[in-house]
This record gives structure tokens, sequence and C-alpha cells, in this order.
């Protein structure tokens, strides 16, 4: 078993150390569980330079049957945190020989779910079957984008003792149809921190395609932009208001089709000083998009009809919105679709708009 946690790694196994021809992994170990079925005993080995070392941890093992179960403790793999993925394979062998592995197509991979201890400070139930955005939007029409799956039916905002955490649940099954590296393909989240709700400072207007700006008096001072292949923290430049790519920073996604949920885990550092509890938070779902309009920061178009690649139901201007579900709190006022769709129409190029032009996103504030 691999984990990213461990450095050592070993590509053969404890029975071929030293053979001729060693029976290789197909991927580098860090950890080793060992059954012997004779007896029933477990060995958990740690990989060293040379071969496996025996270490101390202990493993519960159980067989009934044809099934044999492994009870691993998390401290042997160097204590992995939520999001880490695993890499893992099971050889079969007899006597002094090793027979089998599997999965034959490579090496098995696990993300580790959020099992942490979080406080949640703000859970908002969106209503489902909203994913329209100012109502009149329709899905494209290729059969990849599934019922549901820019519907967000609940978001929260929750901490734990390093992270500050977002958390998404989709309608729709959450596939990964485009091979994404995070393990969805097809949605964008974007999240917008406000650490000073009502005083004005920060950007008003969402990040470049979105066609939308936080009401007046309100101003992003983080954004957290969520898809497989550009995923950033951005912050607006001091001088510009411009969104820029907040170096050195990183974060987590974990993905979990079982429960339809998508978690951003942002560490607590990024943000600087404060309490997440006072912060204003908006949050949406678009199309990702691998080949965008110019200017767009990788979202996908709203045309008037719908076509393969492009949603339907836009209006026939430069500055309606890409968002397709806002998070916004069931039966509260203003609703979803009368923000994103009260803006003056424009024909002018988006980047002589000011975040007037735009559709007004309230904030979420705990």
């Amino acid at each position: 078993m691999f984990s990213p946690r461990l450095k050592q790694t070993n590509s053969t196994t404890r029975l071929s150390e030293g053979k001729d021809t060693p029976y290789l992994l197909g991927f580098g170990a860090s950890t080793l569980a060992e059954v012997s079925l004779a007896d029933g005993k477990g060995t958990i080995y740690s990989a060293n330079p040379t071969g496996w070392t025996a270490g101390d941890a202990v493993m519960t093992v159980k067989a009934v049957d044809s099934v044999l179960e492994m009870a691993i403790p998390l401290t042997a793999l160097g204590e992995v945190q939520a999001g880490d993925e695993l890499r893992l394979a099971a050889v079969i062998s007899s006597g002094e020989r090793d027979l089998q592995s599997l999965p034959t197509g490579g090496p098995g991979q696990l993300v580790l779910p959020d099992l942490a201890m979080i406080t949640y400070l703000l859970d908002v139930t969106d209503p489902a079957g909203d994913d329209k955005g100012p109502g009149t939007y329709t899905y494209p029409t290729d059969t990849v984008f599934k019922p549901g799956v820019f519907d967000v039916t609940n978001f929260k905002v929750g901490v734990d003792d390093k992270d500050l955490i977002f958390r998404f649940t989709i309608s729709g099954d959450i596939e990964n149809p485009w091979s994404g590296g995070k393990g969805f393909s097809v949605q964008t989240l974007d999240v917008y921190v406000d650490k000073d709700p009502g005083k004005g400072t920060g950007a008003r207007l969402l990040m470049p395609g979105r066609n939308a700006a936080l009401t007046e008096g309100n101003g992003w001072d983080f954004a957290i932009w969520a898809e497989s292949w550009t995923p950033q923290i951005v912050a607006p430049d001091p001088e510009t208001l411009s969104p820029k790519q907040v170096t050195g920073a990183d974060y987590k996604i974990i993905v979990d089709p079982a429960t339809k949920t998508i978690t951003l885990r942002v560490p607590k550092s990024v943000f600087g000083e404060g309490d997440p509890a006072t912060w204003g938070y908006a949050a949406a779902v678009l199309g990702q998009e691998g080949y965008p309009a110019a200017g767009v920061w990788r979202v996908r178009d709203v045309n008037e009809t719908a076509e393969q690649w492009r949603f339907g139901g836009g209006a026939k201007d430069t500055n309606h919105t890409r968002i397709i579900d806002l998070v916004w709190a069931e039966g509260t006022e203003p609703t979803q679709e009368s923000m994103l769709s009260t803006y003056p129409s424009s024909q002018k190029a988006v980047d002589q708009l000011t975040a007037d032009d735009f559709a007004q996103i309230q904030l979420m504030i705990p």
C-alpha cells in the first residue's frame, strides 16, 4: 500500500527480495500488511531502502469462509489526512512464491474520506431543481450532462483545528466522464469569502466569466475556484482589485460519489486572522469548460438556445450570468431567480462594464 505521508517506498514484494526475477508491484508501496492463512496472524511492514522491516503496529485479522478482513491502524500509514489518495494491491502467495496480484490492471485507488470532527458555522438547504440560473436556463444537449449534476441541494461551511471547510451536496450523480484529476469533470464550484461584510472592502465582481457581482458594500477577499484541472485560491490585487492566484497556497478537493458531496478543505492560515463565524460567503455551481470564450475563466457559455456543449435560455446580451445554481436558502427573499435575472441588459463588451452592470449577489452570513 502507498501512503503519501510516508516517503520510503518499495516496488517489489517481501517474498521476492533478492531474487533474480522479483515480483513487481507496478507502483511504489510504503506499507505491507501480511497475513498468514495458516495461523491467522498478521504483521505490518514498512518499506526501507533494501526491502521491508517488520514494525510494532498491530492489525486485526478476521477470516470467515472465503472472506479475509484486515483492520490496519491509520498510524501505520503515516497519520493520513482526509483527502489523501492511497494506492494498494493484494498479492496472493504460496510458500516462497507470489502467485497473483489484484487488481490485475494496476493498483487500486482509495481517497480517504473526511472523518475529522467539524464544527459547522453555516448549513444551507438549497431548493432542489433550481439549476436554471435566473429561472430560464437549460442544460446542454450532450448526454454527459445528466439531470441534477449542477443542482446543489445543500452547502455547509465548517472549521476544524486546521482547515476552513466548504461542502457541496449535489442532486445528480457525481461522475468523471473526462477523467479529471480531482474526481469530477463537468462542474466548476466557486466560493467567495468576505472577511468584513458591509465594510465595502475587497472586490465586488466575481471571477472572470461569472458575470455577477456582490451587492454594494460587500466585497470578497478570497475566492476558491474548484475544478479538476486548474483549482486555485484567488485574491483581488490590492491596487486594481483584479483577481490573481494566491501563490504558495493549496487546498484539498474530496469527492465522495456515494454521498454526492464535494468537499473543499482550505488551510485556515490562507485567510489570515479573523473569525470565520463572522465572515460572509457566496457559493455557486457553473459548467466547467476546457475551451472557454475569450476572457472567461473556464466556465461554460449560456446561449439563447441549448447546444451540445452550451447551456440554453440565456438573454441576448453580453452580461447575463453563467451561474447555473447559486447557493441560497430555500424560502429566502430575494430568490436566486430574482438575483440572477435583475441587471441592466447590455450589448457592450464585458470589460467596459462595472460591477453594477451585472446580477447582484447577496452574501450568506452565519
